[in-house]
């Protein structure tokens, strides 16, 4: 048996919408799309979306982008119509700057730029 890869998975509101927040924002390419589950790929792994479950309620996920600019990230964000609710600064044990922002369907997510040592 070998592992093909790694899905994290957000629950949407509006498919199309997710979508082209996903794409637009992050450059992510679409794989499948149905009313009910599409896959997109950023290269660098997979985002599953599904029209299942609870969807209005703010979701917390452990979704975590890694980018190299957070502030374009944080503006990318803002532009396709996400929320950007916290930009926090490295500190000791953690060289990262993260940005804490909600995507167009209610999922809270991280974009996190590596400090350059």
């Amino acid at each position: 048996m070998n592992v093909l890869g790694v899905m994290h998975v957000l629950f949407v509101q509006d498919m199309d919408r997710a979508i082209e927040f996903y794409e637009k924002a992050f450059g992510f390419r679409l794989n499948t799309k149905s009313a009910f589950w599409s896959n997109l790929d950023s290269g660098h792994g997979r985002l599953g979306l599904t029209s299942f479950g609870d969807k209005k309620e703010l979701k917390e996920t452990m979704l975590i982008i890694e980018v190299s600019d957070h502030l374009q990230a944080a503006e990318q964000v803002k532009k396709y119509g996400g929320q950007v609710l916290n930009i926090a600064a490295p500190y000791e044990g953690a060289p990262v700057f993260n940005v804490i922002a909600v995507d167009t369907e209610n999922n809270r997510i991280t974009l996190s730029e590596t400090v350059n040592k």
